[in-house]
């Protein structure tokens, strides 16, 4: 796609976009995650966080490829490189990149969640393109913070962000422009939802809750996605998931 070496997102608003988008950037990755630039990228990530020492990544698809639920890391040790990509984004495109390919399929979750934009006039593959933007955009708005739930914080502000913009668009006189600005501007004013006080708990609370189970409930209750699909994310089996995250309600709720 066209935008220059890091401008796939940004050639993605086009409404021409192929139904094969996912595989469009799939294969864009293939060659941007191996550049000589992705090197530098990733050695300046080292350089920060002297933890991916032990990794010896050679290029961020080598990262990106790590960060599979079958790339050998734990999920809080996934954790904590995708915040490492979002507080180091600001640094180098390439992260901001890295840490898109590798929140995909959580954004077609998303995107499963929101039903695909129903009633939009231009289809489920324009609302998936404009979830990808929308994320990419977020990434680069969160630059530089740190998030012990990045991924999962990403997602859900994304998520919110798109209802937002679905409500909007279904009832356009209820929403005039000023209104919709604010609202995209402080999360949470047009979102009364008790799954963002679930959120709030599960930070509130991260230090003395198991990770798998803190990551399944906010997964389940705040993305919507089911113990399967988490599991094909994580790596971590259904089983567990769902019992871990039960405990971890019991405990915050109790």
């Amino acid at each position: 796609m066209g935008g220059g070496p890091y401008g796939t997102v940004r050639a993605m608003t086009d409404t021409r976009t192929s139904h094969h988008q996912l595989d469009d950037l799939r294969r864009e990755w293939r060659a941007l995650g191996a550049s000589s630039d992705a090197a530098a990228a990733v050695a300046l990530l080292s350089e920060r966080e002297p933890t991916l020492a032990r990794h010896c990544l050679r290029d961020l698809a080598h990262l990106v490829d790590l960060l599979e639920p079958r790339g050998g890391l734990s999920q809080l040790e996934r954790a904590e490189i995708v915040a490492m990509l979002l507080e180091h984004s600001v640094e180098h495109p390439l992260l901001r990149r890295a840490l898109l390919q590798t929140m995909l399929p959580g954004i077609v979750a998303v995107a499963r969640r929101l039903d695909w934009g129903r009633g939009r006039s231009e289809g489920p593959t324009i609302f998936l393109a404009d979830l990808i933007t929308a994320t990419y955009e977020l990434i680069v708005e969160w630059g530089g913070q740190r998030r012990a739930f990045a991924a999962p914080d990403l997602l859900n502000a994304v998520r919110c962000r798109m209802r937002r913009r679905l409500e909007a668009e279904r009832a356009p006189v209820l929403a005039p422009l000023d209104e919709l600005v604010a609202a995209d501007a402080l999360p949470g004013v047009f979102d009364q939802d008790p799954t963002e006080t679930l959120a709030s708990l599960l930070r509130d609370h991260r230090a003395e809750l198991d990770p798998i189970g803190a990551a399944a409930l906010y997964g389940r209750e705040v993305l919507g996605l089911s113990y399967r699909e988490l599991s094909s994310m994580t790596g971590v089996s259904a089983r567990r998931l769902a019992e871990s995250g039960r405990a971890v309600a019991r405990h915050i709720f109790s």
